[in-house]
């Protein structure tokens, strides 16, 4: 239904209340008026869910040699509105039906890499390459996806076979998402 059929709807049962109407003649007020919005075409969209699921949070400490596949924990959280990231096994798992959006930048020192990919339910999705191999100073890469998402789906965030040599902690390096 529109807003219009729904102010319409909404009329009638403030007046009911006015005239002390009974509760059947206010059921019975809504069905005539619900049958003239369906009639006019309207259609009931229900109500949708306008719940916020954000979250961001960083890496405090370095990371080093990390293992084969490892999943990489951004233990501070800042926000997680939702509470769909679990701080402690790094993974977010989606409440609702929908399309997330997630971004991860990692940041190594010169002479270092920490290549890394997002995975959702085990499956590649895309991948993170911060290599500072043959520079001085700090590299910093970010990447980004869109993903399709069913209620129970997870995604986190893992080194890309055993190439996680090194990743600068101190809130550098973060993992953020949110429902579009």
């Amino acid at each position: 239904m529109t807003r219009a059929c729904y102010l319409m709807l909404s009329l009638p049962l403030l007046v009911a209340v006015a005239a002390n109407e009974t509760p059947q003649q206010v059921v019975t007020k809504y069905n005539n008026y619900k049958a003239i919005c369906n009639g006019l075409g309207y259609k009931n969209l229900g109500c949708k869910d306008t719940s916020t699921i954000a979250f961001q949070s960083s890496l405090t400490h370095n990371l080093n040699n990390m293992k084969n596949h490892e999943t990489v924990v951004f233990d501070k959280v800042s926000v997680n509105e939702g509470k769909a990231y679990d701080s402690s096994s790094g993974i977010f798992t989606a409440p609702l039906d929908g399309t997330y959006s997630f971004t991860w930048t990692t940041l190594t020192t010169g002479g270092k890499y920490f290549i890394s990919e997002i995975m959702q339910n085990g499956k590649v999705i895309t991948k993170n390459y911060t290599d500072g191999r043959g520079r001085d100073g700090y590299e910093m890469s970010t990447s980004h996806a869109n993903i399709k998402m069913k209620k129970g789906d997870k995604v986190w965030i893992r080194t890309y076979g055993n190439l996680g040599q090194h990743a600068v902690g101190g809130h550098w390096c973060y993992f953020s998402g949110l429902k579009l």
